[in-house]
């Protein structure tokens, strides 16, 4: 028994470090050792555990497995625009594996403690007056603590799609393939778009939409490169092109807008002598967070922002009765925390655009949002630090304004970020939108310094 625990001890130390230098974050480690780890804890300890195994177990992962690829492979059928790829089905399998052998290892160990503190046997079936509350006290533990790590690794994974769109054949856009690694040594995919018939000096980073890659933000680059500025176009990780499978509520993502940033200063300094930052949904999140950080970015464009990282989980538990619902969402946002390694309680975009002035920060909410109610978005504008302007249009939908009023959308964008260029007040415009294509909450009414 001491030699097998050894050897235990070892071959998890390995499976820890090749897990380790596999992955491109720590929250994903857990998940990539968890299956190997598992096997070598059979191959150790329980060598019988393939007699023991119920045919449940079978059943559970041959429709566990159809369900992903069932899914998967509709979602890139429907969706022209992206591929999907055989390595990220055989992915959210092994995901989902993993995810299934830490319930049950959690599991184990809440059985064992429960059994002791009982005085049971941890499979006996009698006395009744004993293993029933163990047992109902050991389903009650693994809810309250498993349902809450479950909803985490789900908020903060997914597979991903490739893009299979080429900007030239989307209106003629030329484009350069740019690639680069963040602070924290993820490789990031992207686009260049240069000024579409003039040379531009100014480059706005365009942040996309969780699971969604750059190819859908085309349009979004298409608007401003047909005005007065260069684009860069980035896969955010976890997206497209670019590595990793975690997503981090924008907070994380921030790294990968400081890494673009960073890639503009050192690869194109002469057209990046002014930096902008566009970001839609989590995208909106992480170029707010970037502008905090960096005073490089000098003005921000956050469209359909969550003011805080709880607000995306509101969707997972709102179906739940109170107080489960609170507690769940707290609960989940404290497990993601740990696997990201940062505060969510505290981070957000509420935060975030309180540090931001005197920049100018350009909030766009659509008024049909049922991701992001008006009533957080007007919130979050209140919040603003410096400069703000909240444009609310009228029928758009989480993400969706620029398809809800194009003109309207590409006004307010680039006629903002020409008169920061050119030191001008940047709201002017304001007074023509009101009432165009939905509500404009300016600086008469606002924070603007």
């Amino acid at each position: 028994m001491v030699i097998r625990l050894a050897l235990f001890m070892v071959a998890e130390t390995v499976v820890l470090g090749l897990s380790w230098a596999l992955c491109q974050s720590a929250a994903d480690v857990l998940y990539a050792a968890a299956v190997p780890g598992f096997l070598v804890y059979v191959a150790l300890f329980r060598r019988d555990a393939a007699k023991r195994l119920s045919w449940r177990h079978g059943v559970y992962f041959g429709v566990l497995g159809l369900g992903v690829t069932v899914a998967l492979v509709a979602l890139a059928w429907i969706t022209p625009l992206v591929h999907l790829s055989w390595v990220e089905v055989a992915g959210g399998v092994y995901f989902l594996a993993a995810l299934y052998i830490l319930l049950w290892a959690a599991d184990q160990v809440l059985n064992a403690g429960l059994s002791r503190a009982f005085g049971v046997a941890s499979d006996a079936r009698l006395p009744r007056g004993r293993v029933l509350p163990k047992t109902a006290l050991r389903v009650l533990a693994l809810v309250l603590v498993g349902g809450p790590f479950v909803a985490s690794a789900m908020a903060i994974h997914s597979p991903k799609f490739m893009d299979t769109t080429d900007p030239r054949q989307f209106a003629g856009i030329p484009f350069e393939p740019v690639a680069f690694c963040t602070a924290d040594n993820v490789r990031l995919q992207g686009w260049f778009i240069p000024a579409l018939g003039m040379t531009s000096e100014t480059t706005v980073i365009v942040a996309p939409a969780r699971g969604m890659s750059k190819t859908y933000f085309l349009p979004h680059a298409l608007m401003l490169a047909d005005d007065w500025f260069n684009v860069l176009l980035v896969d955010l990780r976890g997206e497209g092109g670019s590595e990793g499978h975690t997503r981090g509520f924008g907070v994380v993502e921030a790294r990968d807008v400081l890494g673009a940033l960073e890639y503009l200063r050192q690869a194109r300094p002469r057209q990046s002598r002014h930096v902008f930052a566009l970001g839609v949904s989590q995208g909106a999140s992480a170029v707010l967070a970037a502008a905090r950080a960096d005073a490089r970015i000098e003005a921000v464009i956050a469209d359909s922002a969550f003011p805080h990282p709880a607000a995306e989980l509101v969707g997972m538990t709102s179906w739940l009765p109170w107080p489960l619902d609170g507690y769940f969402r707290k609960a989940t946002l404290l497990a993601a925390s740990a696997q990201l390694g940062c505060n969510l309680f505290q981070e957000g975009a509420c935060r975030d655009i309180a540090g931001i002035g005197p920049r100018p920060v350009l909030l766009i909410h659509g008024g049909e949002d049922e991701a992001v109610s008006v009533r957080e978005a007007e919130a979050l504008y209140s919040a603003a630090g410096g400069p703000a302007m909240l444009w609310t249009v009228r029928g758009a939908g989480h993400g969706g304004a620029l398809d809800a009023s194009p003109m309207d959308y590409s006004r307010a964008v680039c006629t903002m970020l020409r008169s920061v260029r050119l030191g001008l007040p940047p709201f002017q415009w304001a007074a023509g939108m009101r009432g165009a294509a939905g509500g404009a909450t300016g600086p008469a009414a606002g924070p603007e310094s």
